[in-house]
């Protein structure tokens, strides 16, 4: 019987996309999919619990009204709940990324979160959907330096924007750099995912001010406004670069109990 070489390679590519499924099969049953739950990843800002009649936050000389802050690139590390629930030490589990689940997909775009507005605390969701189950022991994301506002919002072309006073008088912290933040779980074990969970992006105030002597800030150029930015428009330098310097050490990776 005449086989043309034809149908020789005819047979032989669908003999190689025959075996091929059935290694991917293979691998599927192998690896199957890590469970996953619904979470919830949302930020805010602690205040003080010492606060005025406006429940505007008082800190070192600092009366804050707004706080802004924006956010891209948002990823968090866990160890695998299979990992955990066969004894492998947390230390020697190697962390994976959540970065392309949905909960990763939905935090990670760029958006500007408003975490005090008219002195007031708020909670903004920052990205919510399934992620694995584990336990999460980091969070790492960069800032976002918003040009999709007008150039009249307060925000246009910044990174972070704080409003208020400073011993009474009008004052503005900002920044326009868009570097990488890391925030670590406090406890050693992380935060465990399981169902209905919530995790926290906090700023915290009192630390981002750590050690700032807003009692030195000038308003430079005599326009009314105390400046505290990059470009050192009143002469604020020291306070924004001591600002600059806590901002990392100030974002907390926390769980709603």
């Amino acid at each position: 019987m005449k086989i043309t070489m034809k149908r020789l390679i005819t047979s032989g590519l669908c003999f190689g996309i025959f075996l091929t499924m059935i290694s991917c099969q293979t691998e599927e049953e192998t690896n199957p999919p890590e469970n996953q739950e619904e979470v919830r990843l949302a930020s805010t800002a602690r205040q003080p619990s010492e606060s005025d009649q406006g429940a505007r936050s008082m800190l070192n000389a600092m009366v804050v009204t707004t706080f802004q802050v924006g956010t891209k690139e948002m990823e968090m590390k866990y160890a695998a709940e299979a990992d955990i629930v066969a004894g492998i030490d947390l230390g020697s589990i190697s962390l994976k990324s959540n970065v392309n689940t949905e909960l990763g997909t939905a935090s990670s775009q760029p958006q500007t979160l408003v975490l005090i507005s008219d002195g007031q605390a708020m909670v903004s969701a920052v990205g919510e959907g399934n992620t694995p189950k584990g336990n999460y022991t980091e969070l790492q994301f960069e800032l976002y330096k918003n040009t999709a506002v007008g150039n009249d919002d307060p925000m246009y072309g910044k990174s972070l924007w704080i409003d208020g006073e400073i011993n009474g008088q009008t004052s503005q912290i900002w920044m326009d750099v868009e570097s990488e933040i890391r925030a670590i779980a406090e406890s050693e074990e992380g935060h465990e995912v399981n169902e209905n969970t919530e995790l926290m992006l906090v700023f915290d105030l009192e630390e981002l001010f750590q050690g700032v002597d807003f009692e030195a800030a000038v308003d430079g150029n005599a326009d009314g406004v105390i400046e505290v930015g990059p470009d050192d428009a009143d002469g604020n330098s020291n306070l924004y670069g001591q600002i600059e310097s806590n901002l990392e050490s100030s974002v907390k990776f926390e769980k709603n109990s």
